[in-house]
């Protein structure tokens, strides 16, 4: 349903003279298409000796192509134009197609050697994008800031991987675990170190640092891709590791389950007096995050699917909030909330859209993120009620800080020294803003596919 969605928006987009980025739309849509029409059910497959698919990996495929879509649509800066080379070189759209080819294949790896290296090939194109087109003299700094701490953590993976590689012979998922390779292992500590590039990625809070300096200083499509798809990079890879090496509930776990809970209400409750739009953003992604990882912790089969339905709900509401932020960068060209007021007396659409997406962050019903946040505090409820608690006071703080922030950038007196009479805002946010919505809201009526 979503593809043939993306399929005729894309048409409708091209023959209104999007030439380039129509035909890639177009061509990404029917690859969904195919994607959705070969989709397994309820088991792991192996499509070859590289590839192995499940309903999880075809779904971060969907989302990883739907996120790249909508990042290309709204960081074109004109429709007429096509693509934008911004400097000679690579363009922007290039890097995107290289991050969305990655992400593709990290997604659909059987081998955990190549698990491995498409977590860290996604780095690389993301470095250059926010190296390159960042807005401020300061994304040098953001860069390397990312660079070290996501490979700082993943070399304990690296080393243990192929350290499991060398006793067991094979480097397969599926058939280490069907040998049960990893049964040999007391695998407690060892799944802490090799977790610690996973936790780092989504980012738990306290290995969180890099993320909002990354998001601040990226341009647009590298924010929107690195909330929707690079961030799920840490959840997936912990499900997947969970997955094949058998590791059971024990006192580490619950210590990480615990933490996380905690640094997510703590993230919650710095969204609430960030002056910056695009950190408030990034906070809150540190506490969704932490939502789907302790849910995850929890080993129970209704956690793990709320946990995948968390990632794909945040995977699209947060870029499309990313986007809205880069509206008003548009509007009053600084992204200080204190700045960023009444743009309902200026844009009542963009207002009434920016009124849409935050109360579908907080989780309004009946959205994909209602039902996640729902199945997420009755799994930390089952574990254990204080946990339960935790989580919904996690939801509670989610929902104060989304109403502060539309509050204030939407109400108020348009401030003078920042607006630019005459100005016209590109409807592609809009566009955009009508995929994320419409994915969010008629998602509802699959649930089955989301809970896996």
């Amino acid at each position: 349903m979503s593809c043939v969605l993306m399929l005729s928006v894309s048409c409708i987009l091209w023959g209104l003279g999007m030439n380039e980025v129509g035909w890639l739309i177009m061509v990404c849509a029917v690859a969904l298409l195919v994607v959705m029409m070969d989709c397994p059910f309820n088991f792991y497959i192996l499509k070859s000796e590289w590839l192995g698919v499940d309903e999880m990996s075809v779904l971060m495929v969907l989302l990883c192509l739907l996120v790249s879509m909508m990042s290309l649509v709204s960081s074109t800066k004109g429709v007429k134009n096509g693509f934008v080379v911004l400097m000679s070189g690579w363009s922007v759209v290039e890097m995107v197609m290289f991050i969305c080819l990655g992400s593709v294949l990290f997604f659909s790896v059987c081998s955990w050697m190549d698990f491995f290296f498409f977590f860290e090939f996604s780095l690389v194109p993301t470095f250059f994008l926010i190296l390159k087109w960042g807005y401020q003299p300061e994304r040098l700094q953001a860069a390397v800031f990312m660079l070290l701490y996501t490979v700082g953590s993943s070399l304990p993976l690296l080393m243990s991987l192929v350290y499991f590689w060398s006793h067991i012979k094979s480097d397969n998922m599926l058939l280490s675990k069907m040998v049960g390779g990893w049964k040999d292992f007391n695998m407690n500590w060892p799944w802490l170190i090799m977790s610690l590039s996973f936790l780092v990625k989504l980012p738990v809070y306290g290995a969180h640092a890099w993320l909002p300096k990354a998001h601040v200083e990226a341009p647009l499509s590298g924010s929107m891709l690195l909330a929707g798809v690079l961030l799920k990079f840490g959840g997936y890879g912990l499900i997947r590791l969970m997955w094949f090496s058998e590791v059971t509930n024990s006192t580490i776990v619950l210590f990480v389950l615990v933490f996380s809970l905690w640094g997510g209400v703590l993230s919650s409750g710095v969204c609430s007096c960030q002056s910056d739009l695009k950190s408030l953003i990034a906070y809150s992604s540190i506490g969704h995050m932490a939502l789907s990882l302790s849910v995850l912790l929890s080993f129970y089969s209704v956690g793990k699917m709320a946990c995948v339905c968390v990632l794909y709900s945040h995977g699209i509401c947060s870029p499309i909030l990313f986007s809205l932020a880069a509206n008003s960068y548009e509007f009053c060209q600084s992204r200080s909330i204190m700045l960023s007021k009444g743009i309902s007396r200026i844009f009542p659409v963009i207002s009434g859209v920016w009124f849409f997406f935050c109360i579908l962050n907080m989780g309004f019903p009946p959205s994909l993120n209602f039902f996640s946040e729902v199945y997420s505090v009755g799994g930390l409820l089952s574990l254990q009620w204080l946990l339960g608690l935790m989580g919904g006071l996690m939801c509670l703080m989610t929902g104060a800080y989304c109403l502060i922030l539309y509050s204030l950038v939407n109400h108020g007196v348009v401030s003078s020294m920042v607006f630019k009479p005459g100005l016209n805002l590109s409807y592609r946010y809009l566009v955009s803003s009508v995929f994320g919505g419409v994915l969010l809201l008629g998602g509802t009526l699959c649930l089955d596919m989301f809970f896996v």
